[in-house]
């Protein structure tokens, strides 16, 4: 129904320009309205600028993300997110900024957690990443990440984990890392691709070199493969990893679930010092606006290699799309997955899971 009302309003609203928006900038302000299972529905106004600064047959697209919005679980979000190419591609900027007030859910530690020691607890931070990388040959990139953010916790249980276990992190503070990237990017558009692939690696030195209050490390790997198999039928797959040392708090420890790893898993169920998960997708078009979607992953969090397999996460699931405008690639994105031995998770929000 939601995806039937959109249609006619967008259709209504962008008859007029959606000729036009090859040559122009594109920009969409909407109502924000949507839904995960971590935060309920959230209503707000959003809304998104595709643009190019370059020649459009050598530089790809680039894009900014905006919204201010609250959720029925209390959630306060207001963020900015981009990823701009220059002219020919030749620096790559991305990051975010963002302020929250936010309600999350613990578990507790690893990739075995009991349903009864669900707990959640409130963070209000500041949020900032900036990345920057410069083109050293054609589709390679050698750049820096940034994260700072600075927690501050309230609300725990009384008789829950975090109240009365010693979690690293659980009084707060600051949490600053710094550390190169390399990035591959050989995809026909950044940000709805129907080909290519996507590399990025990354190492990030966290603590007081920077400021930060916690001291650990950070490896990450993202590769990302695109293949048309048709006209109008799309295969996307994605392998990622992250492995953490040192005195990772807990809200640093890598995760999955949520809407855009391992969909049909509560995000933050399961957390640990390390993850490693991989999801394929088929993308099926219908006309220039709708579209239908299959999908699978299985990954997990664990401590050691060793446990890696004990107890992976499945995931699957479908979906449908529509396309915001003919001219430029913003999709809205309905989900229904699920994992065994969980509940089914609905999702309904922006763009693509990866």
């Amino acid at each position: 129904m939601l995806f039937l009302i959109l249609g006619k309003i967008t259709n209504s609203a962008f008859a007029q320009d959606d000729s036009t928006l090859k040559q122009q900038k594109a920009v969409f302000i909407l109502p924000l309205a949507y839904y995960t299972p971590e935060t309920r529905w959230v209503f707000g106004v959003g809304g998104a600028t595709n643009f190019n600064l370059g020649n459009p047959t050598e530089t790809y697209e680039s894009q900014s993300v905006f919204g201010v919005a609250y959720s029925l679980r209390r959630q306060f979000l207001s963020y900015v997110n981009w990823r701009i190419f220059t002219d020919q591609n030749k620096n790559l900027f991305s990051g975010e900024v963002g302020w929250y007030d936010y309600l999350y859910f613990f578990y507790g530690i690893g990739n075995e957690v009991n349903e009864s020691d669900s707990e959640t607890y409130d963070a209000k931070f500041p949020r900032l990443r900036f990345d920057f990388a410069k083109q050293i040959a054609p589709s390679r990139y050698l750049g820096v990440k940034t994260v700072l953010d600075h927690f501050s916790f309230s609300g725990f249980d009384p008789d829950g984990k975090l109240a009365n276990e010693d979690y690293i992190g659980k009084d707060g503070g600051w949490n600053v890392g710094l550390g190169p990237a390399f990035i591959f990017d050989s995809r026909d558009n950044p940000i709805y691709p129907n080909s290519g692939w996507f590399s990025e690696t990354y190492l990030m030195r966290f603590g007081k070199p920077f400021g930060g209050d916690y001291s650990y490390w950070e490896i990450g790997g993202d590769l990302r493969h695109y293949k048309s198999l048709s006209q109008t039928v799309i295969w996307a797959n994605q392998i990622a990893t992250k492995f953490t040392t040192g005195e990772t708090p807990f809200f640093a420890l890598p995760l999955v679930g949520g809407n855009r790893s391992l969909r049909g898993l509560f995000e933050g169920k399961y957390r640990d010092n390390n993850l490693a998960f991989i999801q394929s997708e088929i993308r099926k078009s219908i006309g220039n606006r709708w579209g239908l979607v299959g999908f699978a992953g299985v990954g997990n969090v664990f401590s050691n290699l060793n446990s890696l397999a004990d107890r992976a996460k499945i995931t699957y699931g479908a979906g449908g799309r529509f396309r915001l405008s003919k001219a430029k690639k913003l999709n809205l994105r309905l989900d229904l997955a699920h994992s065994p031995n969980e509940g089914m998770q609905f999702y309904f929000t922006f763009g693509e899971a990866f």
